[in-house]
């Protein structure tokens, strides 16, 4: 039977980040089990939008890691994650301006360069957009976007050459636990012995652990993608944009195209997490071209190029799962990132080696325990639409 000190579960973006940080920091013998290919899951679909706007310390510090890990990736991993610094604007209507304002004020005492624009500056940042809907907006010049294949596969080339091993299209049967202690993960290629596990299985975590009586309230929300291109005359999307206002998102895409989705509060629709329709919906595709078409109306025969679902892993609260299992020695998690997870995972990565090696880590989550939501304090960030965070 094979051993190890720590077993991740997942291949996404977090469980090669956390993987990988264990291995250099010399973490015993790390293993790494994907149902799949690494990065194969919702990670590969992510819009890959990188910014730092929220209303927790925690998530900001960790989004402000995260964007450092990026623009370093190259040197840390030997990879890369194809980062695009191109800025990040949250164009809000006046009802949410208040909150807008106090998160950036939140990220100034962090040493993060955000700005609160008035409509005039947004303009002088892109003048095609019509602004009579908007407020001001919240600017990040740093942030942009980067790809969630290539981070996850960077990470875990990365882990392999600092000693982790990684076992692809393995599944996990379930986890063995003895005396309330971990002691072994069962797979399709056999049982490794284990004291310590990290599930970090997105929408597959609940079902992993609730015969151990674990009960994670994560569900899978089926979430729509469309890329777009504007007509030859608009040029290109200069920046990111999440827009209030409209209740949508945009970002460059290659080809002078864009990628845009919708910024709901609730979920979309709760599916099976391994049988869902991974198609675009007609009325999706309408109503994102329509929100398009009200910001940009320069470009409103936009012609619609492909579009695809994938998962978001949402909690009640839209916040994530983080850290120890109480009542198991060894389990640990970090998932229900509910669409804001990418962003922040090569910094969780340190914050979670930190925690499994018994450390202090850098950044404190305790926040986002699981047992918040049986304790009945759950997390809301101060936007209407949960996914801001």
């Amino acid at each position: 039977m094979p051993t190890a000190d720590v077993v991740v579960l997942g291949g996404g973006s977090t469980g090669t980040s956390a993987a990988f940080q264990l291995a250099r920091r010399r973490y015993g013998k790390v293993m790494l089990v994907e149902r799949d290919s690494v990065g194969a899951g919702p990670t590969a679909k992510s819009i890959g939008i990188i910014r730092l706007h929220y209303s927790h310390e925690p998530l900001i510090r960790l989004a402000a890691r995260s964007l450092e890990l990026f623009e370093g990736f190259e040197g840390l991993t030997g990879a890369t994650a194809d980062f695009t610094r191109c800025g990040f604007l949250l164009l809000a209507p006046e009802r949410e301006m208040g909150v807008l304002r106090a998160n950036v004020e939140l990220q100034h005492r962090f040493g993060i360069g955000s700005s609160v624009l008035t409509p005039p500056e947004i303009a002088a940042l892109d003048p095609r957009m019509a602004l009579d809907d908007v407020a001001g907006a919240a600017w990040e010049p740093k942030s942009g976007f980067a790809d969630g294949y290539a981070t996850a596969t960077g990470f875990a080339a990365a882990a392999r050459r600092e000693g982790a091993e990684i076992w692809e299209k393995t599944a996990v049967g379930r986890l063995i636990v003895d005396g309330g202690r971990v002691r072994a993960v069962q797979t399709a290629r056999g049982e490794i012995s284990t004291p310590t596990v990290l599930a970090a299985c997105g929408p597959w975590t609940p079902a992993l652990l609730q015969p151990l009586g674990v009960n994670v309230p994560i569900e899978s929300s089926r979430q729509q993608v469309v890329q777009l291109a504007p007509p030859p005359g608009f040029g290109a999307l200069g920046v990111v944009i999440e827009d209030l206002a409209q209740g949508f998102y945009v970002r460059p895409e290659a080809g002078n195209t864009v990628l845009a989705g919708v910024l709901e509060e609730e979920a979309e629709q709760i599916v099976s997490p391994d049988a869902f329709d991974r198609g675009v919906d007609l009325d999706f595709v309408e109503r994102v071209g329509q929100m398009w078409a009200r910001r940009y109306p320069g470009a409103q025969d936009a012609e619609v190029r492909r579009g695809y679902a994938s998962l978001y892993d949402i909690t009640p609260d839209w916040q994530p799962v983080l850290g120890a299992v109480d009542g198991i020695g060894g389990l640990y998690i970090a998932a229900g990132f509910s669409g804001h997870g990418f962003k922040l995972s090569p910094g969780l990565g340190e914050v979670l080696a930190a925690i499994i090696a018994g450390e202090t880590a850098g950044i404190d989550v305790s926040m986002f325990r699981l047992s918040r939501f049986a304790e009945g304090h759950p997390i809301r960030g101060r936007h209407a639409q949960g996914i801001l965070g």
